[in-house]
């Protein structure tokens, strides 16, 4: 095993977790992928040894993002894209529960006043990743009209 790329992933891990796709992204733009053999032998190894685990990876970064007020599509979307496979998306999105309802209202407090409210709302909350049936119904449970007045 190229103990040089080793010591590269260790050092690019110290700093932050990545996916494997990532990780793999970033020693093939350093050392070439004409080395992809021995990228591969330090993926194998570094994954066998947990530092490198899209599962929890996976888990953390749903964790965080619910968090931050996003919702699931938006975050699915996002996991594909690092290269996480979609059992082990589904399996981190089934551990943990939406906040919807509070980033709505947040929302809603903000819109006080405003026009167009209602349409404001549905746009930001879909950018944010829920789901259209639930964004309109907590526009109708909350009563949010979309009135020239605001």
């Amino acid at each position: 095993m190229n103990k040089e790329i080793l010591n590269y992933a260790f050092r690019l891990l110290n700093r932050k977790d990545y996916t494997q796709k990532e990780l793999k992204d970033k020693l093939c733009g350093k050392f070439s992928c004409s080395n992809e053999s021995e990228i591969d032998k330090v993926l194998r190894h570094l994954e066998g040894h947990n530092f490198l685990n899209d599962s929890r990876y996976a888990e953390n970064y749903v964790y965080f993002r619910l968090k931050k007020g996003y919702g699931k599509r938006r975050i699915r979307h996002e996991l594909t894209e690092k290269g996480i496979n979609n059992e082990l998306i589904e399996k981190a999105l089934s551990n943990s529960s939406e906040i919807v309802e509070n980033v709505f209202l947040k929302k809603l407090k903000q819109l006080e006043g405003k026009k167009r409210k209602r349409s404001k709302l549905f746009d930001f909350m879909l950018r944010r990743g829920f789901e259209s049936e639930k964004i309109i119904e907590l526009l109708n449970k909350y009563e949010v009209k979309d009135d020239e007045n605001g």
